[in-house]
């Protein structure tokens, strides 16, 4: 499989990110330190052609060896990123596809995170064949860290990464989540 289809939820769009988000990207995410500190990829300040570099690595790419990477749409409006990391991201649970998403300061608390992340871990079940994602949080994340519990995924250990934002090593809570879980918590909804 190469390439990624759109996603639709009841209020968003998730599509293939695309060359054109960089500008997006950088606006929302790259130059708002409150978004920039809670990921580990993004300088601070922001570095020129960042965002650019980035999407060389993942647009036009396999989605199932390298990253599928969701633009994150509301009403064609750029949002924020929804991806699914393959396996090898994390020691711990290198056999695992990767979760990671973020969205823009003015479009948080509205639910968006949640609907979109919900989505692409369906995408992830299907599109991988897997039986578990994984995904990482800082330890004092407590509003992704919710988002992910809310979402069925479980602590299974801690692990430490480099923050490049916030120029030191963090404690990130590994959780992870098992197809059954995730198909019995929707089940039951």
């Amino acid at each position: 499989m190469t390439g990624l289809q759109e996603l639709r939820t009841r209020r968003l769009i998730l599509r293939p990110i695309a060359m054109a988000d960089a500008e997006a990207m950088i606006e929302l995410g790259g130059k708002d330190f409150e978004v920039a500190r809670w990921m580990t990829s993004f300088a601070w300040p922001y570095e020129e052609g960042s965002a650019e570099a980035f999407l060389k690595t993942v647009v036009g790419k396999d989605p199932l060896k390298t990253e599928a990477v969701f633009a994150i749409t509301l009403g064609g409006v750029f949002i924020g990123i929804a991806a699914v990391e393959a396996p090898g991201d994390l020691d711990n649970l290198a056999d695992h596809p990767t979760l990671g998403y973020w969205i823009g300061r003015a479009f948080q608390g509205h639910g968006y995170a949640s609907e979109a992340v919900e989505a692409v871990i369906e995408w992830a079940f299907a599109a991988h064949g897997t039986e578990a994602l994984a995904a990482r949080a800082y330890e004092e994340n407590f509003r992704s860290r919710g988002l992910l519990r809310k979402l069925g995924f479980k602590p299974y250990s801690m692990t430490e990464r480099f923050s490049r934002a916030l120029d030191r090593k963090v404690s990130n809570v590994v959780v992870r989540l098992a197809r059954a879980d995730f198909e019995a918590r929707k089940a039951a909804a």
